[in-house]
C-alpha cells in the first residue's frame, strides 16, 4: 500500500456493494467498502470507482457512488468519490 500512500488519484475496481461481494469472494474484484477503506488508509484524496457489474443499470451505480461518499463522510476523511463514467477524460499535469 505504500504506493499508494497520498495519491492524487486512484482508479480501483470497485464491482460489487458489500453484500454482493460475499457470493463473489476470490472472483478478483472489489467491493465498496474495501476500495473506501484503501483510499482513506493510503491518504488519497479522489477515488474514481470502476469496472462495474454488467447487471448493474446507471441507477445502481449512482447508488453505489453515493453509498461510497457516505462511508468516505462518515470517516471525516477528505476522501472524495467519483464513479467512472463512459467518456469521461481526465488530463494528468
Amino acid at each position: 500500500m505504500k504506493f499508494l500512500q497520498g495519491s492524487d488519484i486512484l482508479i480501483l475496481d470497485t464491482q460489487y456493494t458489500d453484500e454482493e461481494y460475499q457470493a463473489h469472494v476470490g472472483w478478483g474484484h472489489g467491493s465498496l467498502s474495501t476500495a473506501i477503506s484503501l483510499a482513506i488508509d493510503a491518504a488519497v484524496r479522489k477515488l474514481i470507482i470502476f469496472h462495474h457489474d454488467p447487471t448493474h443499470d446507471d441507477e445502481m451505480i449512482d447508488k453505489m457512488v453515493q453509498t461510497a461518499r457516505k462511508l468516505a463522510a462518515k470517516s471525516e476523511s477528505y476522501l472524495e468519490v467519483e464513479g467512472a463514467r463512459e467518456g469521461a477524460e481526465m488530463t494528468l499535469d
